[in-house]
């Protein structure tokens, strides 16, 4: 991933691009942004021109060596990290180690590298589970780069999604972070700078990737999706400047025409006062991943919002899209007031009971009941 492949961001590609030319990298980086932003594709174009051994105009030359390694993902020195589950099963291996997932990474990365964490989870096949970074990891993390770079240069580690790191892993990175070997370098990108541990973040110099400008979104969904011109600019528009909530819109747009989300079927049997259906439908949900149930409750959130500026009259700003707007119509005239502030507190509980591995079927049975009763 050259700096020329990233959409919109040259101002942080230019203070990037500063910082390898003058030789002050900083040994530890964090990006920060919401999912979807490019805060990956930044990532991996920097240690792409650290490595390039032929840089030209300001960026990598992609024909090198170090260039191929690094597009393929595949380059010696260069590691990554990320959330797993230790008793995710890959070919009957229980090892749980992060290089058993490095095809699926690599796929993942290639196909989308606007993804988010529920996206990660999926492609490796942990949706049940929330992934951490154990100590077991942060062990394999230091034994990586502690080792001599095969190619004589830098050594990086990219960790994606650092506020999965447990604590008892943060305080054994601690000293690599403190007292990093010369020509080791860390990248971490996060979408939640807010739970990752203070002693990882005071160590870390941070950048702040901003959303996508809409007119750079616009084109990039044109071309990518196969959009017109009035399309994109609609879903750029909902995405809010993230290129990979926009893919994932678009994609859940075309994959569920006719469908109803699972957050819409609750509000309508609770609206129909159906309670047998909506047990039926908490004992589904309870039966899902751990990262589908996160995905609901943050859907929950989006369609509670479009739902109440379509009562106000506001269609327009709701960003909804025709076919939800059709849906939501109905659902609006029936909720009441003071459900949508209620509403959205029910979900955030919801999301704060998941991270904490509180029994699901408590969770949604409680969601369910107090929609139920409230709405």
């Amino acid at each position: 991933m050259p700096f020329s492949g990233i959409l919109g961001h040259k101002e942080i590609v230019e203070n990037l691009r500063n910082m390898v030319d003058s030789g002050r990298m900083p040994h530890a980086v964090l990006f920060c942004e919401k999912a979807g932003y490019g805060a990956l594709q930044l990532a991996l174009a920097t240690i792409e021109y650290m490595f390039c051994s032929q840089r030209q105009g300001g960026d990598s030359c992609g024909k090198c060596p170090n260039c191929i390694k690094n597009t393929k993902l595949v380059h010696p020195d260069v590691h990554f990290s990320f959330p797993i589950n230790a008793s995710t099963l890959i070919g009957g291996d229980k090892r749980g180690e992060v290089e058993m997932f490095y095809p699926a990474w690599r796929e993942l990365v290639r196909e989308n590298a606007y993804f988010n964490e529920q996206e990660l989870c999926k492609a490796f096949g942990i949706e049940n589970k929330l992934g951490t970074i154990s100590v077991a990891e942060a062990n394999s993390i230091m034994r990586k780069l502690s080792l001599s770079s095969y190619e004589g240069g830098a050594k990086v580690m990219l960790i994606m999604f650092p506020e999965r790191i447990t604590i008892e892993a943060a305080n054994k990175l601690l000293k690599s972070l403190e007292e990093p070997q010369d020509g080791t370098y860390y990248f971490m990108v996060s979408h939640n700078p807010g739970k990752i541990i203070a002693t990882i973040l005071s160590r870390c110099r941070i950048i702040e990737v901003p959303p996508i400008e809409s007119a750079l979104l616009e084109q990039e969904l044109t071309e990518r999706l196969h959009l017109t011109p009035e399309e994109a600019r609609f879903w750029a528009r909902c995405a809010g400047g993230s290129l990979g909530k926009a893919i994932g819109l678009v994609s859940s747009e075309r994959d569920e025409e006719g469908k109803r989300p699972m957050f819409v079927e609750i509000l309508g049997k609770a609206l129909e006062k159906d309670l047998p259906a909506l047990m039926e439908l908490w004992e589904e949900i309870a039966s899902y991943g751990k990262e589908a149930q996160r995905g609901l409750c943050l859907e929950g959130g989006e369609i509670l919002r479009k739902i109440y500026m379509m009562s106000l009259g506001l269609d327009e700003i709701s960003y909804a899209s025709a076919k939800e707007r059709e849906m939501f119509r109905n659902l609006s005239g029936r909720i009441k007031p003071d459900f949508y502030r209620k509403g959205y507190g029910y979900l955030t509980n919801a999301l704060e009971c998941i991270e904490r591995n509180v029994n699901p079927k408590f969770i949604f049975c409680d969601l369910c009941n107090r929609i139920f009763y409230n709405i």
